[in-house]
């Protein structure tokens, strides 16, 4: 089983000596590498690309093959992710990071993975069921925590009727998020409400801002956006000035990319929560790695999140963001 294999020192030293991974592409060493592929989200959503950064960096560190496949959008996602995990498992990797974004279509696949002896690291999304489907180790943020934080920051500001919108329906994370929102604000005494955007419209800018703009003219006491995308969010906040309510309804976001740093730190956005993609992707392959290598694996999941981004804080994350280990660019 690929679940017990343990490298031979001579394996790692060919991956160490030498200090260069191009030299042992050049001379085809990589099939005595471990293989590592990744079933992520579509890096036409910038938070991916990040994502794609973390896992590409602990395979350099590592010494292991890497590849990173995804969905080219968001129109067929259940279908697309659960046909790249079935194609995945015929390429015969050591090991798999997965992020498990829709369940119901995923599920069957991962744990068709860990039956054909693959390691399976789940990430981002899969909190409540990476270990009922075999994997060793997830790694993400706490999703209800983080729609918690965002109600917290609206509260604080006087929001009084707050909005989630998800943009991912049928991701267990972002329902979670706007769950945890819509209970916090409740429980103050406040009003919050989520509402779907469909997959096809999601990756649409016009479409996303004309959808938030009718929900906001619907309701005209709403006066809280929450969004769960940075793309997500600088089309709110177009939405919001374009329909005139500029300084009448708070945005606020998670994930994070420089734009909507910018904006946090002018006004514009109240808060930004960040659960650290770069993190995910990266321990996702690194814990894929040091299984198949040492036999090392973490108990338990890893949080990367929620750390809630405002006023008070941005100017040292946009410092940060030079290096482009935080968010999107």
């Amino acid at each position: 089983m690929r679940s017990n294999r343990t490298w031979s020192g001579h394996t790692l030293r060919a991956a160490l000596l030498g200090g260069a991974l191009a030299a042992l592409s050049a001379t085809g060493a990589w099939a005595d590498q471990p293989f590592i592929l990744e079933v992520g989200g579509p890096l036409s959503d910038p938070f991916f690309s990040t994502f794609k950064r973390g896992g590409d960096d602990a395979a350099a560190a590592e010494g292991v093959r890497f590849e990173f496949t995804a969905p080219n959008g968001f129109d067929n996602l259940s279908q697309d992710l659960a046909k790249l995990i079935e194609v995945g498992i015929t390429r015969k990797p050591d090991a798999m990071v997965i992020g498990d974004f829709i369940p119901d279509a995923e599920d069957p696949g991962i744990k068709a993975a860990v039956a054909a002896g693959i390691v399976v690291v789940i990430v981002n999304t899969g909190a409540d069921s990476w270990e009922d489907d075999g994997a060793i180790a997830f790694v993400g943020q706490d999703e209800a925590l983080a729609g918690r934080e965002a109600a917290r920051a609206f509260l604080a500001a006087g929001v009084k009727n707050a909005v989630c919108v998800n943009h991912v329906p049928g991701n267990p994370g972002t329902q979670a998020r706007c769950d945890g929102m819509v209970a916090a604000m409740t429980e103050a005494g406040a009003k919050g409400t989520a509402f779907n955007l469909p997959y096809s419209d999601s990756g649409n800018p016009q479409q996303v801002k004309q959808a938030i703009m009718g929900t906001l003219t619907a309701d005209s006491t709403i006066d809280g956006v929450f969004t769960l995308g940075s793309g997500i969010a600088e089309q709110a906040m177009q939405a919001v000035a374009s329909a005139g309510l500029g300084g009448n309804v708070q945005v606020g976001t998670t994930d994070i990319s420089t734009n909507t740093l910018n904006a946090v730190k002018s006004g514009d956005l109240l808060f930004d929560i960040d659960q650290q993609p770069y993190l995910q992707g990266y321990y996702g392959v690194l814990i894929a790695a040091q299984r198949l290598k040492y036999g090392l694996q973490p108990i338990g999941m890893i949080k990367t999140g929620p750390m809630v981004i405002d006023k008070t804080n941005v100017d040292a994350v946009l410092e940060a963001q030079k290096l482009g280990v935080r968010g999107a660019g």
